[in-house]
């Protein structure tokens, strides 16, 4: 026969499983720490920047010598290969957009879509699509997670719409006057009053900043 004392444990132990089943449930489906949740504020959107650029020079890398596969495969229209296919503006473009972009026609068109909008998204996301580790994605054998994680920084806080001060006819929008001004006080130093102190391409005459900011806006921008 159930005493009342037996009654008031079995009403106990049944009203106590479900908690301890919720409190075990609760354990098992906490997530680990994402790597940006204790390091995000360490990361460097300056290094991402450079990094986006190229990667290897920054971390000091070997250039790669083989295509960035099997993406850069699944496109037939850009015919670089080895070391500018692992280049990120290569896919993704100096102003960020892509196919929708600056290389949206000509010889560096891959049809890839930009980065721009990925800002949107969160850190952890960004990162985890940079490393896509085991996927077609996957730099994660020659960055390390401080890399990408700059990376993600330069994606999330440093893109620029470079539409603003940069027209369709590769015209920049802004005042050369006032322009001027900024060049002879931060600029001149180094490049010179006639921008061709330093030659960025010395096998083809003398090229200096002004030529570049010509020919790739964007990329000075940038």
């Amino acid at each position: 026969m159930m005493t009342k004392k037996t009654r008031r444990l079995g009403i106990t132990l049944i009203l106590a499983f479900p908690i301890m089943l919720m409190v075990g449930c609760d354990k098992t489906s906490t997530s680990p720490k994402h790597y940006v949740d204790d390091n995000w504020s360490q990361a460097d959107v300056t290094r991402g920047g450079l990094l986006y650029d190229k990667w290897w020079t920054v971390n000091e890398s070997s250039t790669p010598t083989t295509n960035f596969n099997p993406l850069w495969d699944s496109q037939t229209t850009n015919t670089r290969a080895g070391g500018d296919t692992w280049r990120c503006k290569e896919c993704h473009g100096w102003d960020y957009r892509g196919k929708d972009g600056r290389y949206s026609s000509g010889s560096h068109y891959t049809g890839f879509a930009g980065v721009y909008d990925a800002s949107d998204l969160t850190a952890a996301a960004i990162f985890d699509a940079i490393k896509d580790e085991d996927g077609d994605h996957d730099l994660s054998t020659v960055m390390s997670d401080a890399d990408i994680q700059d990376l993600a920084k330069f994606i999330k806080d440093g893109l620029i719409d470079m539409s603003q001060y940069i027209g369709p006819d590769k015209n920049a929008l802004g005042s050369s006057t006032a322009g001027q001004a900024k060049y002879n006080t931060n600029c001149a130093l180094c490049h010179g009053a006639n921008g061709l102190a330093l030659d960025f391409d010395a096998d083809d005459g003398t090229q200096g900043v002004s030529f570049l900011s010509n020919d790739n806006p964007q990329e000075v921008f940038h």
